[in-house]
């Protein structure tokens, strides 16, 4: 199930993530897109700020909003 209650908040990665287009370097910002609750655990969609877009676990960015929280 798509959940969109995190949309347009913003996060960076906490790590070097490797991504299809590329490699996402650590504390690149971007902005979330939606969540989707896999088998493995929660996946992020983010927009990056380098026009770039990722389909990464939660565990792989960290938000940066300083009012919102993981639910």
């Amino acid at each position: 199930m798509i959940d969109v209650s995190l949309r347009g908040v913003r996060c960076r990665a906490a790590q070097e993530i490797l991504d299809s287009d590329g490699t996402v370097g650590t504390a690149t910002e971007g902005t979330i897109v939606y969540e989707l609750e896999g088998e493995g655990g929660q996946l992020v969609n983010v927009q990056w700020d380098n026009g770039t877009t990722s389909l990464v676990s939660s565990e792989e960015i960290e938000i940066t909003d300083r009012d919102v929280t993981w639910q």
